[in-house]
Parts: C-alpha cells; sequence; structure tokens
C-alpha cells in the first residue's frame, strides 16, 4: 500500500487552505492538516517518532504564539482606554487653574489677544518672532532686539503684515533669536492662562485657557484654585 500525498486526501477547502498557509496558517489548519497525515499515513511507515515530536512542538509554539498575541492585543486596547479615561477625567478637573504649558499657541478674539510668551537661553542681540496660521503660513513677523536670558512676554495687536485685522482662531509661532556673533540662542515657547473649558477631539483633550487650546499633555505646571 503506497502512502497517498496530503494534498491528494485532503477536501478542495482544506487544500485552498494548505495553499494559502505561506501567508497565513492558523492552529486549526495546522492542526487539520497533521491530522489528515496521520489518518492516511502508510501503516506499514508510520510516522518517525521525532518527526511527530517535531510536528507536535510546531503545533504548541504556534498555539501559544497566537494565544499570546491576541491577550497582548486585548491588554493593549484596555490600557489605551483606561489612559484615555484618566486623561479625559483630569482635564476637567483642571477648570479654573492657571496652567502653564510647552505649546507655541497664542489666541486671537474680537476681546483680545493673548501674548507670545517664550524662555531665551541666553542673550539676544537680535531676533523675529514669526506667527503662522493653521495651514502654516506666516502671517505677522515682530522684530526683536536686546533681550536678556529668560522668560519674556510680548504683545500684538492681532494684525497681520499688512495692518489687516486676522481671524479669531489659533495661531501657532516660533522664535528664532541670534547672539552677538550671529549663532542662534536657543528660544522655546510657552503658554500660560486660566483654563476655561476642555475641548475633545479625536479622543484626545485640550484646555481651553486665555492663550488659545492647548493639549493636555504639554502642561508642565499647575496653580491655584
Amino acid at each position: 500500500m503506497e502512502s497517498q500525498s496530503i494534498s491528494s486526501i485532503l477536501s478542495p477547502q482544506t487544500t485552498e487552505t494548505a495553499k494559502k498557509a505561506n501567508d497565513v496558517l492558523g492552529k486549526d489548519d495546522f492542526l487539520k492538516m497533521l491530522t489528515a497525515q496521520m489518518r492516511y499515513q502508510n501503516p506499514l511507515e508510520p510516522m518517525k517518532d521525532q518527526e511527530f515530536i517535531g510536528q507536535m512542538t510546531q503545533f504548541s509554539s504556534l498555539e501559544q504564539l497566537q494565544n499570546l498575541n491576541e491577550t497582548m492585543t486585548t491588554s493593549s486596547q484596555w490600557n489605551m482606554l483606561l489612559s484615555q479615561t484618566i486623561n479625559n477625567t483630569m482635564a476637567t478637573s483642571l477648570i479654573g487653574k492657571t496652567v502653564t504649558a510647552d505649546a507655541s499657541v497664542t489666541a486671537v478674539s474680537s476681546e483680545r489677544t493673548s501674548p507670545i510668551n517664550f524662555n531665551s537661553a541666553g542673550f539676544a542681540l537680535s531676533g523675529v518672532v514669526s506667527i503662522f496660521d493653521a495651514e502654516g503660513t506666516i502671517v505677522r513677523t515682530i522684530p526683536l532686539s536686546q533681550l536678556q536670558g529668560g522668560e519674556h512676554s510680548i504683545s500684538w495687536n492681532g494684525k497681520d503684515n499688512n495692518g489687516n485685522d486676522l481671524a479669531a482662531g489659533n495661531y501657532g509661532y516660533s522664535v528664532d533669536l541670534r547672539d552677538p556673533q550671529g549663532n542662534a540662542v536657543s528660544a522655546a515657547g510657552f503658554n500660560k492662562g486660566l483654563v476655561t473649558g476642555v475641548d475633545y477631539i479625536d479622543g484626545q483633550a485640550y484646555l481651553l485657557i486665555e492663550g488659545g487650546m492647548i493639549p493636555l499633555a504639554s502642561v508642565r505646571t499647575v496653580s491655584g484654585g
């Protein structure tokens, strides 16, 4: 009695599964193939112990890896959901408090324009603040000179370079400072204001403050309230 090949004895559906094994081989597919091989093996030449043990080891490893992957995926999803819930709860608790955040954001409204705040790492002989809109287009530049190291707050009137009033909303800004030799001086923008509310965008919490809208993750100090 000659031993039949696995491909000749499996059903069309199982054969198709075997053909796709190189792409995705699940533990059920592996078990079906192993069972078929044992069922139709040549009784005069049964599977050798080493071969059988090797295939069972492969099946066991496959099952463990698949179960581990499912567990890690579920755990990751729960951790993400828990983290998001904690952040959202924390955000609402900051309403009425004054926060300082590492965010280069200024806001224009019908009532006021928030200042531009930044830290300078050292003395700057000259510099420029570039204010840009949501598309990244620079709408206003403000020249700077003779700045000592430390915190600075620059007031502006909410107008563009042509003297036109800018639309209400948030604007980003960057600060470029130069020392007497023309070398760059490190500068980092920050935002400080009273939290008046919370907005949620794509599941992430953003604080509404006098200086615009800032992500919760950028907050570095909280005071008052």
